[in-house]
């Protein structure tokens, strides 16, 4: 496609056509900030795993991420200490070797609950993904009350594939609300309750362009944020998105930009401590993962 792009612009050139240069196939600005984390290969919470996956915020703003293996194998949850008061490039640390949880199984996302059905904090992530790795059951990781992660169990959910799951404390009055999301698709569910019922499917067609992957959402006390990344179909000057809803999937701003510089750069989560965001980047170089500042 490449080669036929260029004898296009070759014969333009000869026929006087005007070209301008290749630009996103929806007008943004580039809405990534400064690095706060930079992830080698090497350390020590990826146990040898080289994919980045889901991210979330937890207690004390401790930050915890699932690797794993090309395919989805073998994914590990790590953790990463909050390191002092200020933002700066070192704001984590890693807090030792990752947990193996083979439940987690694709681990596209996870959310965080401080209080999850009255038994403390827990972390909730999806196993599957939009396509590939389709699957409705999400993974209940326990964590004890400084943040170390304990038992897990699997809980099946009533509203088919999902690839996206949030939990928000604030919403709804203070009284917590979940959201999930496939593709077009939003549910809402009560912050008090089983997972196994109580699910409202509040919209259908969620605003998306630019054929791009489901990846990991989050939300807050008014809205819902919801990242799709690059993928193999992606041109080479291809961003990633991020799309902003109310809870009833009506967007608020649907042109938010991460660039993929040319492909390396993949979208996989977003989070938030406070007002302050998160989006994880998944490096498909062979360089540094990382998480850098959000700004919505």
């Amino acid at each position: 496609m490449r080669k036929l792009l260029s004898f296009a612009s070759v014969l333009a050139f000869m026929t006087g056509i005007a070209m301008t240069a290749t630009t996103p196939a929806h007008a943004a600005t580039d809405r990534s900030g400064e690095e706060r984390l930079s992830i080698p290969t090497s350390s020590p919470c990826r146990a040898g795993r080289t994919v980045m996956q889901g991210m979330v915020a937890g207690p004390g703003g401790q930050l915890y991420i699932i690797f794993t293996r090309p395919g989805g194998d073998e994914p590990v949850l790590s953790r990463w200490l909050r390191d002092g008061s200020t933002w700066d490039a070192n704001s984590w640390t890693c807090a030792g070797a990752p947990t193996s949880i083979p439940a987690l199984g694709h681990g596209n996302d996870l959310a965080y609950h401080p209080d999850y059905q009255g038994q403390g904090p827990a972390l909730i992530a999806t196993q599957g993904s939009q396509s590939a790795f389709p699957s409705d059951d999400v993974t209940i990781v326990r964590l004890s009350s400084s943040g170390a992660i304990g038992a897990s169990e699997v809980v099946h959910l009533p509203i088919g594939n999902i690839s996206g799951l949030c939990y928000s404390a604030t919403a709804a009055g203070g009284a917590g609300k979940y959201a999930a999301r496939r593709a077009g698709n939003l549910w809402t569910h009560p912050g008090a309750g089983s997972l196994t019922s109580g699910w409202t499917l509040v919209k259908t067609n969620l605003t998306s362009h630019d054929n791009r992957s489901d990846q990991g959402i989050d939300c807050s006390e008014n809205y819902i944020w919801n990242t799709k990344s690059i993928n193999s179909s992606t041109p080479l000057s291809g961003w990633n998105w991020v799309y902003q809803y109310n809870w009833s999937g009506g967007d608020v701003e649907s042109d938010i930009g991460i660039p993929g510089r040319e492909l390396v750069d993949e979208i996989e989560d977003i989070t938030h401590i406070g007002s302050d965001f998160f989006v994880g980047i998944n490096r498909n170089d062979g360089a540094n993962d990382s998480v850098k500042v959000f700004i919505p």
